[in-house]
Parts: structure tokens; sequence; C-alpha cells
């Protein structure tokens, strides 16, 4: 069965949601569209992605693929990357390049970068750093996540920056990374941001700071 809008006619009802969300609808505008409950909603999700993994499961087809990994749980999506050979993670990592590219749905937007992220695999920066300027919060925490997973040097200044981030969570996992691949500035970057915003800022966003600061004093044998 083929699940876009033109076959819309020959498909059950929770397959009209589904193609909504594809859309990149949220679920709350979907339940206004559909005048559903938020519970119905994610109760057709759930079963056209259960209906997709099923069939999936019978196909070799990449887009197959992605779809199947798109709609699995994050612990599934970890057992999954685990199982895979050297040859078809290569080629897993490349239907994730290419869906991150092409993939406007913010949810499996999310999805596909935080599997970046658990690749550490610097090849992905370049396009995983534009996303730290989008509007969308959450895309812009899940990226600064797996920068800081990826752990590479050149990321440090992108870090920097995110402390400046409007999400205090996001502010949060920037100092938190910096304080594992962070270089002398960054210290002093750390230090700055308590002393000027301890009066203000948030209490778990200052000790992921003051938990950074002592982190790289060990890393460079700074006596405090």
């Amino acid at each position: 069965m083929v699940i876009r809008w033109e076959n819309v006619d020959s498909l059950e009802d929770y397959f009209i949601t589904y193609l909504l969300y594809l859309d990149s609808l949220t679920v709350p505008q979907i339940s206004r569209i559909r005048n559903k409950s938020i519970e119905e909603i994610n109760d057709d999700l759930i079963k056209a992605k259960m209906y997709i993994r099923l069939e999936n499961k019978k196909s070799d087809n990449k887009e197959d693929i992605l779809t199947n990994y798109l709609s699995m749980s994050k612990d599934e999506r970890l057992l999954y990357m685990s199982d895979l050979s050297d040859d078809k993670l290569e080629s897993f990592k490349r239907l994730i390049y290419r869906g991150i590219l092409k993939i406007n749905n913010i949810d499996d937007l999310m999805i596909l970068v935080w599997t970046a992220g658990e690749f550490r695999d610097d090849r992905f920066l370049n396009i995983i750093y534009p996303f730290i300027d989008k509007p969308h919060s959450n895309i812009r925490r899940i990226s600064y996540s797996a920068i800081g997973k990826i752990a590479n040097k050149e990321s440090i200044q992108y870090l920097e920056m995110g402390l400046s981030d409007s999400n205090p969570q996001i502010r949060q996992y920037c100092a938190k990374y910096l304080g594992i691949i962070g270089n002398r500035n960054s210290i002093r970057i750390l230090e700055n941001f308590v002393k000027n915003k301890s009066n203000f800022e948030k209490e778990y966003v200052l000790k992921a700071c003051r938990d950074s600061i002592c982190n790289l004093y060990s890393k460079f044998n700074i006596n405090k």
C-alpha cells in the first residue's frame, strides 16, 4: 500500500493523521484539524507507524528502512544501530545524512540529528551546525547535544556561543560539553558567565558551568 495523499480514499482513517504529521503539523494542530483528542491522534500515529514497521520488515528499500527507523522507540533505535555490521553502518550513516538534508518534519528531523550524535562521526557536523540558528528550541537543543557528543574541537566556538541561547537547557548542554572539549579560553568564558549571571541564571546551568570549569582546570593542570 502506498501511503500518500493521492491514495487517501483507499487508506484507513489513521493514515490521514499520519499524512498530516508528515506534512510537519504538530500533534495539537492535527488534533484541532481532525477534531480528535490528542490521545486519539497519538493512537493514530502509533497504529500507522506499527503498520509501516511491519510492512518495512518485508522490504530492503532504503526509504522503507528510514521510515521504519523513524517509527522505532529510542531503545529500539539504539539496538538497531548496535546490531549493524561495519558495512551496513556506513550505508545507514549515508541514509541518515541524506535524511537530515531532505526531511522537513521537525520530530523526524530531531531523531535523525540525535542519531548523528550517537554516531560520534564529525562528518555530520557541517549539516548539523545550521540547526543551532533555527527558531525551534527543540531542534537547537538536539543539535547542540549531537555537537557535544561528536566532541570535535572545531565545535568549541559553537558551544561557547550556545551559552547565550534563550533556552536554559541548551545553555546547560553547552556548558557541560565545554568541560569535555573546551580549551583555556573556554575557562575564561565560563568564569565570566558565572560571574555576570549568578544572580539570575538557572542554578542547574550555573552548576554545569562550575563543574566544567573544574574539569578544565584539571585538564590543563591549572591551580586555582
